[in-house]
């Protein structure tokens, strides 16, 4: 394991260098001069000079070789040059990591020591890209879990990086669990939990407007934010507002009620009825969306169902022969079927 401590050696002193006997060629000198540097020694062996940076003044030590075909780099305003990077990134220089020439050792602002390789770094450092603490992450997920009543055991014994390992706290069960998942709350315990079908759902309105199209989406989640943000495939200038939100005692009354309800609308309004090519690129389902006209009667059928289901948990919604509808996107669960 590489150790995190400042591995920067310093630059060498022209004395402290073995000097090997010879001369020094007119050639090297001039070489030396066009690539930034001074020709002070040979040093070691017949291969080695001794060179002295003239923008720093530091002494390196360069092979022949590179001197005459390739341009020699001075250690001293390379590691300058490195700190001065992972400032602008927010970050302590320690040094490069002595087993992985193209990683450096850092420490983050938060105390935690993080090994990057030099081109993240440049990239963060203009704003290109983000960073974190894993040390932090982990932390963060750790509470996360905590609040849900879960316990990270360890990474994914499948290998799946968006899944972890947990321990449920009140049984002991361990599964496998989607990391958004858990974020969300979404994460029932398959040994002594009950499936989403058991769990308070809700049925949701939202009104979307996009490049001039406006819809009206129904449908039914768990988690109707989620829904909306998540798993609609909505582009990032659509504008999204959740309309009406109806509390359902489960998951499972919430896909009756709303298969229900989306017969009876394709029955008596199969105008209202969008169809796919007109929001293709805008929504990632194929039913169940339609034209903002009809939005006096989605809001009454919404006030009948909560009515409906605050009194004696009926569905508020006339009842229907064609009931199944046309499930193939809203689920208790990302698509699930009653």
């Amino acid at each position: 394991m590489t150790s995190l401590h400042h591995s920067t050696p310093a630059a060498p002193h022209l004395a402290d260098l073995a000097p090997y006997p010879g001369p020094l060629h007119a050639r090297w000198a001039e070489a030396a001069q066009q690539k930034g540097f001074d020709l002070m020694a040979r040093v070691q062996d017949r291969y080695h000079l001794a060179l002295r940076c003239r923008h720093c003044g530091a002494v390196s030590v360069t092979k022949l070789f590179v001197l005459m075909n390739n341009r020699p780099l001075c250690r001293s305003c390379l590691e300058t040059a490195r700190a001065a990077r992972a400032t602008a990134a927010g970050l302590s220089y320690l040094g490069p990591d002595p087993d992985h020439p193209q990683y450096g050792l850092y420490r983050a602002a938060c105390g935690h020591c993080l090994r990057r390789q030099f081109e993240i770094v440049d990239r963060v450092a203009d704003g290109r890209t983000g960073l974190r603490c894993e040390t932090c992450f982990a932390e963060r997920e750790r509470q996360t879990a905590a609040r849900h009543g879960w316990t990270r055991v360890s990474a994914d014994p499948r290998g799946n990086p968006n899944y972890h390992l947990y321990c449920h706290d009140a049984c002991g069960h361990t599964q496998r669990i989607a990391r958004a998942n858990l974020g969300w709350g979404q994460c029932d315990c398959a040994g002594c939990g009950e499936s989403w079908t058991a769990k308070p759902s809700f049925l949701y309105l939202l009104a979307i407007h996009h490049g001039g199209v406006d819809l009206l989406k129904l449908g039914y989640s768990a988690n109707p934010l989620k829904r909306q943000r998540h798993q609609l495939g909505l582009p990032r200038a659509a504008q999204v507002s959740l309309l009406r939100s109806v509390a359902m005692p489960t998951g499972h009354a919430a896909c009756t009620v709303e298969k229900r309800l989306h017969a009876r609308l394709r029955r008596r309004h199969p105008d209202a009825v969008v169809v796919p090519e007109d929001y293709r690129g805008i929504l990632n389902v194929v039913s169940e969306v339609y034209r903002p006209w009809l939005r006096p009667e989605l809001e009454n059928q919404l006030d009948r169902i909560a009515e409906a289901a605050r009194g004696d948990g009926s569905s508020g919604a006339e009842e229907s022969e064609g009931k199944g509808g046309d499930r193939q996107d809203d689920g208790g669960e990302d698509g699930a079927a009653c």
